[in-house]
């Protein structure tokens, strides 16, 4: 109040003697207020959508490959009971319209529903042709729908893929109710402000010249770090800090909305990437993550000696068969939980477990800082620890179930220098352990 007042002072002292040139100076200072209040709302309209399609993609990009991992060993044994698990879950994700696993000819093998009524049709909208004929992930969108389709595939065996639909309605309610609120904000800044430009219109032109540097100050380099955070956002920038004002007017309070939008999208962001990279039932690493962290270690050419210890439960179906899907997924829990703490005991040894899917869990194995025993020997005395582990019976639901696993383990370099060939000496590895009569654990290696 005391600021208008002041402003209301100056422009009944001069009006006589500096109107024209008053109006002169204001009509320049509106016209840029103006231009100015424009480039905010388009920068910040265009900066949003981005920002939230971008996310989107990578919401989507993230659960496309979750989702063909997950649907790899039900679509290889046309488990449709596993999948319409898989693709209802998916389903009752936010903002997801349809999911659909298709065969490599295109046909519908499952899309959520509970007779499957499209099972079998051709797959045969605009997106379909790209999506039947892709090798790799594929993103594509049409109106109203963000389509994201990952193939599936097991070695060079196309097995055929799932697509995944993503209604784009929030995102242009999103964007429109953001632009709805930075034009209200700047609205009332402007009213706010049209008040003492409307006092100052009988300053004379000798201070013509301060008020245009008052106006830069309080107003226009306000709207300009505005625009700027607004760059900065849309470049990516989400730990970028904002001005605060000491007056808290509604710059002050769009400025504090904008950080906060700002970490909001910033912990989404860290969300989508623990998501991606974490199996949601045990907590452990998932299939994308190892792969990640193996190709990352042969792709290190200092990269010394290490082991690939790959696990299965043994008779697992049938615990699912009995006792249901709950069940089991209680039993991979506890499962992942004993993995992990008999890792974990092992002082020789740094690994962290992951989960490739299914019954099946892996892990990276080297030996800790300052250890001189030999991995072989050391991986002898870990296969030892699990399976006495996994000799002791678990309870689930009230019930004791004989708690066993087959441990394949695979050297690097001795017996492969890729990921195809340790995944598959692992493999090997781990059934000869089944055939062995299961519950024990071998190497593939001889030397």
């Amino acid at each position: 109040m005391s600021l208008r007042f002041g402003f209301q002072a100056r422009f009944l002292a001069l009006v006589a003697v500096a109107m024209l040139v008053a109006i002169v100076a204001i009509g320049i200072v509106l016209q840029r207020q103006w231009v100015m209040r424009e480039e905010v709302i388009e920068m910040s309209r265009a900066s949003i959508q981005n920002l939230v399609v971008e996310r989107l993609r990578e919401q989507a990009s993230a659960v496309g490959l979750n989702t063909a991992d997950a649907l790899v060993n039900p679509l290889y044994n046309f488990d449709l009971e596993m999948m319409g698990r898989i693709v209802r879950d998916v389903l009752m994700q936010p903002d997801v319209k349809y999911v659909t696993v298709y065969d490599p000819a295109g046909a519908i093998i499952h899309d959520g529903s509970d007779g499957i009524a499209s099972y079998g049709q051709v797959m045969s909208d605009a997106l379909a042709p790209a999506i039947i004929h892709a090798n790799e992930p594929l993103m594509q969108r049409s109106e109203g729908v963000f389509d994201v389709a990952s193939p599936i595939s097991i070695g060079d065996e196309r097995l055929g893929g799932v697509r995944i639909g993503y209604s784009l309605d929030s995102v242009k309610r999103y964007e429109e109710r953001s632009t709805r609120l930075l034009s209200g904000r700047l609205n009332e800044i402007g009213k706010r402000y049209l008040i003492g430009i409307g006092i100052l219109m009988s300053i004379a032109l000798a201070f013509g010249i301060i008020i245009s540097l008052i106006m830069q100050r309080v107003l226009i380099r306000p709207i300009r770090r505005l625009a700027q955070a607004a760059r900065e956002v849309e470049a990516g920038n989400l730990t970028m800090n904002l001005p605060e004002r000491n007056n808290g007017d509604e710059i002050g309070e769009l400025a504090q909305a904008f950080e906060r939008m700002t970490e909001g999208i910033a912990k989404r962001d860290r969300d989508i990437r623990r998501i991606a990279n974490t199996d949601s039932l045990t907590g452990l690493a998932n299939r994308r993550a190892f792969r990640d962290a193996l190709e990352a270690r042969l792709a290190d050419r200092d990269a010394g000696e290490f082991a690939l210890v790959l696990a299965d439960i043994d008779d697992f179906k049938p615990v699912n068969d009995t006792w249901g899907h709950d069940a089991g997924d209680k039993l991979l829990s506890r499962f992942a939980e004993r993995f992990r703490e008999v890792v974990n005991a092992t002082d020789e040894i740094v690994a962290k477990p992951a989960r490739l899917g299914g019954d099946e869990f892996i892990m990276i194995a080297q030996l800790a800082d300052g250890v001189s025993t030999p991995l072989r020997d050391v991986l002898v005395g870990l296969g030892e620890s699990l399976v006495r582990e996994f000799r002791r019976p678990a309870e689930i639901d009230g019930r004791s179930h004989l708690f066993r696993a087959s441990f394949g383990i695979a050297l690097f370099p001795v017996d492969g220098r890729t990921t195809a060939q340790l995944m598959k000496a692992a493999d090997v590895a781990m059934y000869e352990a089944k055939q062995a009569g299961k519950n024990c654990y071998r190497f593939h290696s001889t030397g």
